[in-house]
């Protein structure tokens, strides 16, 4: 078995995916190596990337939202052989990388996940004093907690959930279009909240996490912090049948996604930018809108169809099981590899 040295130069949240499918493949047996830079000068040490040498060859995972920083995307491309992408899109790599494109491919969903002897975890001090904050340490966050059973049986009625933040403008963006999308999804997730509590009662629970936005935005939607903690809101997504996401930033396909998939959920989305390796299709794993209007037709075409809603619980468990698990993930990074040199 090939070796795998695992090169972790950045702090970065968005890191722990990859980090996560190494350890549990290295838990299985794989030759794994993990080599932290992060605390050391890297010319990655400031963006969302793992390294990684295998076979001879030099992977990039790049866990970006988006194609908004090209400087650092260009630095990555020039690094390695193959480039891994979260946000992917073959027209935006033809587009602004088209010498490069060809060795470019999709990442996958992604969630933050973690995993025993990560050396990203925060300090024990820090997962100490977090529930006398009314808050999980990131330690809890493993593949299990986030994992449904795709044959258990939903409500009836079904639930439906929708819990989000809004998002507001921000001095330094040094771009009116990047603000502008940023009230845009802020907006969009305030009229879908408002209109599916009209029209479901009890049988949907939303909301938006209390912040100083929201108080100016929507009072009226803010939530008790119970719900919207990490893991009462995991509670309450297990609990759950049809899930909703939508926009994340730059166009991103936002985390909520990834856990819905695992905990395998029917599925309501925001029309996609990008695109996930797998057959991940729309009206299969998800259902797919545009405006808050299609939201509510989507989730009543759910509502409507328990066949509908159970064999998308099916699909995306078994997509979690062949795509989304953190060691699938990587373990299909290096299948590529595999077949190509």
């Amino acid at each position: 078995m090939d070796k795998i040295r695992l090169i972790i130069p950045s702090r970065a949240k968005h890191c722990n995916e990859v980090i996560t499918g190494a350890l549990m493949l290295r838990q299985q047996g794989w030759d794994v190596e993990l080599v932290d830079h992060s605390r050391e000068d890297s010319p990655f040490r400031s963006l969302p990337v793992v390294q990684a040498e295998y076979r001879g060859k030099k992977l990039l995972y790049d866990t970006w939202d988006g194609y908004h920083d090209l400087k650092g995307m260009r630095l990555g491309l020039d690094w390695s052989d193959y480039y891994f992408k979260r946000s992917f899109s073959q027209t935006k790599n033809q587009e602004l990388f088209p010498e490069d494109a060809g060795k470019m491919y999709p990442l996958g969903l992604y969630y933050y996940v973690t995993y025993p002897g990560n050396p990203l975890q925060e300090p024990l001090w820090k997962a100490a004093v977090r529930p006398l904050l009314g808050k999980t340490p990131d330690r809890y966050f493993v593949p299990k907690v986030f994992e449904g059973d795709g044959d258990a049986p939903g409500g009836d009625p079904p639930r439906i959930l929708f819990l989000a933040r809004l998002w507001g403008r921000e001095t330094g963006l040094g771009d009116d279009a990047v603000n502008d999308g940023r009230e845009a999804i802020s907006q969009s997730r305030i009229e879908i909240i408002r209109t599916l509590r009209r029209e479901y009662g009890d049988m949907f629970i939303g909301g938006i996490d209390d912040s100083p936005l929201s108080r100016k935005m929507a009072p009226d939607l803010i939530v008790p912090r119970e719900l919207t903690e990490r893991r009462h809101y995991l509670k309450k997504v297990h609990e759950s049948d049809i899930c909703i996401s939508s926009m994340g930033l730059h166009g991103s396909i936002g985390g909520k996604t990834a856990e819905y998939v695992a905990a395998a959920k029917a599925i309501v989305h925001e029309e996609m930018c990008y695109s996930v390796p797998g057959d991940f299709r729309e009206g299969v794993n998800y259902l797919s809108f545009r405006t808050a209007q299609e939201c509510v037709e989507a989730v009543a075409r759910l509502v409507e169809s328990p066949e509908l809603l159970q064999s998308m619980k099916r699909a995306n468990a078994a997509y979690y099981q062949q795509y989304l698990r953190p060691d699938v993930l990587v373990k299909n990074t290096l299948e590529i590899v595999d077949k190509t040199i």
